[in-house]
C-alpha cells in the first residue's frame, strides 16, 4: 500500500463485522489506510462490494488487482469482503471457515453490527426486544465465538461496539438500552474467560454519531407516533454534539492497540456515569435533564 501512515496496524490483519455502511465502513477504511489487510464482513454481498470500491477510491495512489474467489468473496490486495449474517450462528461459522480456508491469522477483530431504536416501554413488544438483543448481543457473541479462535494468541483483540446505552436507558429508545447493557455483560464476561488465551475484549461506548439522516431516520416508525420530537433526534434527543465518525474510529483503532478494557465518547459522558456511581437518584435526574 502506497503513502500510509505507520500505525499498530500497518501490515496487520483485522476483520471488520457490518462493514458496509456506518461506522463499520469507516473502520474498515481507516484501517486500509493504515497499511493493514482488511476483511469486511456484511450480509450483503453487492453492499460490501460496493464499500469496498468506495475504500479503495478514498486511498488516493494506492493499486489493487482484484480476483475472484469461489463462492461469495471478493478478494484485493488489501481487501477482502466475504458475505455472512453474524446474527445467525450457522451463516458466522461458514465466515469463520472461508477465512481459514484463506489461511488467513487475525490481530484483530471488530464488531460493529448493531441496530438502534425507538419507542416507549409501554409499546416495546418482547419480539421486538429479542430481535435487538439477536442483533446486538448475538452478533457480538458470535464473532466472540467463531472467531476469537482465529486471533493470534497472547496479542489478538477484539472489539465489541456498544453504545452509551451500554451504561444508561433514557426514554423512549425501545428495546435498544437493554441490548446494550446485555452486550456491556458480554464484554465483560469473555475479556475475564478469553483472557488466559491472550486474547484482549474492548468495550466502545459511542455516544450520537453524526450522519446525514439524524433526526429524520425514525420519524415514519409506527412505533415512534406518539413520542416527544426531541425522542426521534440523534441520541434519543440528548444534548451532546454528533461524534465525527472519522475521528471516532480512530479513536477505536487506538484504545484496541492499546488494549483498553472500555472506551466512553463523548468524555463528558464519564461525569454522568461518575455521577450515577455516587448517587443513582442524581444521575437519572441529570439522564432525565441532558435527555428527551
Amino acid at each position: 500500500m502506497n503513502s500510509v501512515a505507520q500505525s499498530a496496524w500497518t501490515n496487520k490483519t483485522a476483520l471488520v463485522c457490518g462493514a458496509s455502511a456506518g461506522l463499520g465502513l469507516q473502520l474498515a477504511t481507516s484501517l486500509a489506510n493504515q497499511g493493514a489487510k482488511v476483511v469486511m464482513i456484511g450480509r450483503d454481498l453487492t453492499r460490501l462490494t460496493e464499500a469496498r470500491l468506495q475504500i479503495v477510491q478514498q486511498i488516493p495512489g494506492t493499486q489493487f488487482t482484484s480476483v475472484q474467489f469461489p463462492s461469495d468473496q471478493v478478494a484485493s490486495a488489501q481487501l477482502i469482503v466475504i458475505s455472512g449474517d453474524m446474527s445467525d450462528a450457522e451463516s458466522t461459522a461458514r465466515v469463520a471457515e472461508q477465512i481459514r480456508e484463506q489461511g488467513l491469522q487475525l490481530d484483530l477483530v471488530i464488531n460493529a453490527v448493531g441496530e438502534s431504536d425507538r419507542g416507549s416501554i409501554e409499546k416495546l413488544s418482547c419480539e421486538r426486544m429479542l430481535d435487538l438483543v439477536r442483533t446486538n448481543v448475538g452478533s457480538g457473541l458470535h464473532a466472540i465465538q467463531f472467531f476469537s479462535p482465529l486471533l493470534k494468541p497472547t496479542r489478538g483483540v477484539l472489539v465489541l461496539i456498544g453504545s452509551l446505552s451500554s451504561h444508561f436507558a433514557p426514554r423512549y429508545l425501545g428495546g435498544y438500552s437493554i441490548a446494550k447493557h446485555g452486550l456491556a455483560a458480554l464484554a465483560q464476561q469473555a475479556r475475564l474467560e478469553l483472557a488466559e488465551a491472550g486474547v484482549h475484549v474492548t468495550l466502545v461506548n459511542p455516544g450520537p454519531i453524526a450522519r446525514a439522516d439524524a433526526g429524520s431516520r425514525y420519524s415514519h416508525s409506527p412505533e415512534a407516533a406518539d413520542l416527544p420530537a426531541a425522542a426521534l433526534k440523534s441520541g434519543g434527543g440528548a444534548k451532546v454534539k454528533g461524534l465525527d465518525p472519522v475521528k471516532l474510529a480512530e479513536a477505536i483503532l487506538s484504545a484496541a492497540a492499546q488494549r483498553r478494557t472500555t472506551v466512553i465518547l463523548p468524555r463528558k459522558a464519564r461525569l454522568l456515569l461518575l455521577a450515577s456511581a455516587l448517587s443513582p437518584r442524581l444521575g437519572e435526574y441529570l439522564l432525565r435533564k441532558f435527555t428527551s
